[in-house]
């Protein structure tokens, strides 16, 4: 039996050398910023807005490709440096991970959200959150965005 796959977005950001978890309402985990890309809605598009709906910030994307295409061209969009699927109980996610910036660090946290945080690499590595979500914020602290 097949499961049914859904398409999502996160956002990875670092201001300051620290990198930025939301504690999700009903996970109850420190996860990115992110969520459904809803219809007609590029990823670009779903990435900026879940984090502006998680945390208030305006998130930039900072990778968008090697090539710049000059015609034919309605919008040019960011490149996912990591994607995955991952079950989440009933069904899985297909999820793009973006790496970005944001010009501010104060956060108006969403009822998605119990707490938004800015986390240095040490706290990180004390953080109760899986593997995979330390490993990612280490890698984007190691990295000069």
């Amino acid at each position: 039996m097949s499961r049914k796959v859904q398409l999502t977005v996160c956002a990875v950001m670092v201001h300051k050398k620290r990198v930025l978890l939301v504690l999700h309402t009903k996970l109850n985990k420190w996860l990115f910023p992110g969520g459904h890309i809803d219809e007609n809605e590029t990823p670009d598009q779903a990435v900026v807005r879940e984090v502006k709906e998680e945390t208030g910030l305006d998130f930039k994307p900072s990778d968008y490709g090697p090539i710049d295409y000059t015609s034919d061209i309605i919008e040019r969009n960011a490149v996912p440096f990591h994607a995955n699927v991952h079950s989440v109980g009933d069904h899985d996610h297909y999820v793009s991970l973006y790496m970005g910036t944001v010009d501010s660090e104060k956060l108006e946290i969403s009822p998605e959200s119990k707490d938004a945080r800015w986390f240095t690499i040490e706290e990180i590595d004390r953080l109760d959150t899986n593997e995979n979500i330390k490993n990612v914020a280490k890698y984007a602290l190691s990295r000069k965005l």
